[in-house]
């Protein structure tokens, strides 16, 4: 385990790639499809696919592809079906002090996509934007409560390794919004990415293995995702970083359960945005050949859930 915890410990990487596809994209009535060299990027929903049932459900990325095709997340599972996967959101949002609905959930509030453009540069990086409404609709009045401006970079492949940078601001449009993570000690909330077979991840950070537990783990910039060489599961490993208005984050819920990663912010206590006022999020995500894993252990037993039905 430790050599697999050395595998992921050095998946970011500052480095401009050099030009080996050109990244484009299919913009479609529901979603936004970017591509290199015609093979599938990542897929951005723009609508849900059930308005009626799940009117909250756009706003987020599934599937996103390794290099090789291999699809590295989920959306709506059995065991958490509101997860979807790479997504931002908070169960608390609060509009002008008062609760709204579970944005985690999808529950009071829904996203009107208006703004969709795509542009490629030199290097061949392709740039995705987005623009929405963030809808207060549990009322009997929908409220205008934000706007969000969300960029995509994808990065063309560099020694088979995959680069992608998000880039959302979120401004309040009313008095004051507030968003927090989870009501609890864990307190799980902004940017998460439910990533196939978490039972088998191996986590590392700085270096170091870094073991998952119920609470929030405190850990370096970057934290790596790795799956031991097993069949199943993705050759492959993904390094993540998070920022808040250009803060790093280094609180994290990790999961070797059927569950999502998430890089904390703001916590439990609600994070305040006043009128005209803006956050920023950014995130990286890096995708590299799994070159040297650990094989699994050939008994290993499955790791036992902790007691949280709704991470």
């Amino acid at each position: 385990m430790k050599k697999a915890a050395l595998a992921v410990a050095f998946l970011l990487s500052a480095a401009t790639p050099a030009l080996a596809g050109r990244i484009d994209a299919v913009l479609s009535d529901d979603a936004l499809t970017v591509t290199e060299d015609g093979r599938t990027v990542l897929v951005y929903r723009t609508k849900p696919l059930d308005p009626a049932k799940e009117p909250g459900r756009s706003n987020y990325v599934h599937p996103l592809y390794a290099p090789d095709g291999t699809v590295l997340t989920e959306d709506r599972p059995a065991d958490h079906l509101h997860q979807r996967g790479a997504f931002w959101s908070w169960h608390q949002v609060l509009v002008d002090g008062k609760s709204i609905g579970d944005g985690w959930f999808m529950q009071g509030l829904s996203f009107n996509i208006h703004d969709r453009s795509f542009e490629g540069d030199a290097a061949g990086r392709g740039k995705l934007t987005v623009k929405a409404d963030w809808l207060v609709n549990s009322g009997p009045e929908v409220v205008y409560a934000a706007t969000e401006t969300t960029s995509i970079i994808v990065h063309p492949l560099k020694g088979g390794a995959r680069r992608i940078e998000f880039d959302t601001t979120i401004t309040a449009r009313t008095d004051s919004l507030a968003l927090g993570g989870s009501n609890d000690v864990k307190g799980y909330g902004g940017f998460s990415i439910r990533l196939i077979r978490p039972d088998a991840l191996v986590f590392g950070s700085d270096g170091r293995q870094v073991k998952a537990q119920n609470e929030p783990v405190d850990a370096g910039k970057a934290m790596g995702f790795a799956w031991p060489a097993a069949p199943g599961v993705p050759a492959w490993t993904v390094g993540l970083s998070c920022k808040a208005n250009g803060k790093p984050i280094t609180r994290w819920i990790l999961r070797n359960e059927l569950s999502m990663q998430n890089c904390v912010f703001p916590g439990r206590a609600p994070y305040v945005i006043k009128k005209g006022e803006s956050l920023r999020l950014q995130e990286t995500l890096v995708i590299r050949p799994a070159s040297k894993r650990t094989p699994a252990p050939a008994a290993t037993p499955q790791s036992q859930p902790l007691s949280q039905p709704k991470t």
